[in-house]
């Protein structure tokens, strides 16, 4: 492709569109995945998944795994006038020390041209999943990571002995849901513990049905040496629900310290992550807000506990694939998923073409996404 061509982006007429299974089907039919040789080893590396609400960041960890969570609402702050009436007195010191050179007193005054700092956006936590020992002697040749663009789903693999572990994760936009599916090849070959982190101030206890509540709050400011923990208005308060079931073949669940669930000897189990937050509008202050977020998030959770992992996922693939499906972009014929781990390596030897397929198709696709 050279400068000044032109590139067709058409929409897809429906006889058109693939059909995916959950499978992994045929390559050449799905080029739209990104493949990772090893767990992601920095923030950067790790995968999103998000349905324009929720949102989590796929590590890959073998012996353990965190899945960073987030939720869109979850910020410092509280409604009120952040004008310094003092500020333009300020800005004629800042500049009287600026025009004679004085530039390291102008700075120290240059803090009070503002009031308080803008709030800031907060994690709202951690999926937390320690695996035994034995995962640590995986064989690292059999280890794959994949975002599948096509279908908004990420997948880990990898092979202790004779076993293949699988995790499989999508955020659900119709469920509001992130869920994960965890197995193993063999029957009884599944065990793992779970828990619920947060950095927030939070408390985090075991409900008594195979689910995990975390509640917590915000800082009303964030953290600034004028401000201390004490004197910090109330904030954002939120809640977490993290429910676990376990395939009907066979293993157990156990309570640890009323914090987590651990999973002996079953085949498969599935994680499902709901949250909501008291948050009531850019102009209601959170100690005003009426909104009980551990409510909100029984209900949401009680409304899909009827529904199986594969509803769960149809209704994800249907909702994310009548958005993505809309437009298809394609510069050149591919077979075969492009490997992020070889992606520097195989771009300096790339053709311009190549070159132009890497960076116009895989980017504007993995921006279409929803966040």
């Amino acid at each position: 492709m050279e400068d000044g061509d032109w590139v067709l982006v058409r929409p897809v007429a429906e006889k058109d569109l693939w059909n995916p299974t959950v499978g992994d089907g045929d390559e050449s039919s799905k080029p739209l995945k990104v493949t990772f040789g090893g767990p992601a080893k920095h923030w950067t590396d790790a995968i999103p998944i998000g349905n324009g609400r929720l949102g989590a960041m796929v590590w890959g960890g073998v012996a353990s795994e965190s899945l960073n969570l987030n939720e869109d609402t979850l910020w410092t702050g509280i409604p009120g006038n952040y004008t310094d009436p003092k500020a333009p007195e300020a800005l004629s010191v800042v500049r009287k020390l600026v025009d004679s050179g004085k530039y390291v007193e102008a700075t120290k005054e240059s803090v009070k041209l503002t009031a308080n700092s803008s709030d800031v956006y907060q994690l709202l936590g951690d999926i937390k999943l320690e695996f035994d020992d034995s995962h640590l002697k995986y064989a690292e040749q059999t280890y794959r990571r994949v975002l599948d663009l096509d279908t908004a789903t990420v997948k880990v693999s990898y092979s202790v002995g004779d076993v293949e572990f699988t995790r499989e994760h999508f955020a659900s936009n119709p469920d509001q849901v992130i869920v994960t599916k965890i197995s193993g090849s063999k029957p009884g070959s599944l065990s793992f513990t779970v828990t619920l982190d947060s950095k927030l101030h939070h408390q985090s206890q075991v409900n008594g049905i195979n689910q995990i509540l975390m509640q917590g709050s915000c800082p009303g400011h964030r953290i600034r040496p004028k401000f201390t923990e004490n004197d910090n208005p109330k904030g954002i308060q939120f809640s977490t629900v993290l429910d676990l079931q376990i395939s009907d073949s066979g293993g157990s669940i156990h309570v640890l310290d009323n914090k987590k669930l651990k999973v002996e000897g079953a085949d498969s189990a599935v994680l499902l992550l709901v949250a909501s937050t008291s948050f009531d509008g850019p102009f209601t202050k959170p100690s005003d807000s009426k909104k009980d977020p551990t409510s909100e998030s029984l209900n949401t959770l009680k409304s899909i506990k009827k529904l199986s992992y594969s509803d769960l996922y149809a209704r994800h693939l249907d909702d994310y694939q009548n958005l993505f499906h809309r437009v298809s972009l394609q510069l050149l014929k591919s077979s075969k998923s492009l490997y992020r781990d070889g992606l520097v390596e195989r771009g300096h030897n790339a053709s311009p073409v190549f070159d132009t397929h890497l960076k116009e198709v895989k980017m504007i696709q993995f921006q279409r996404q929803r966040g």
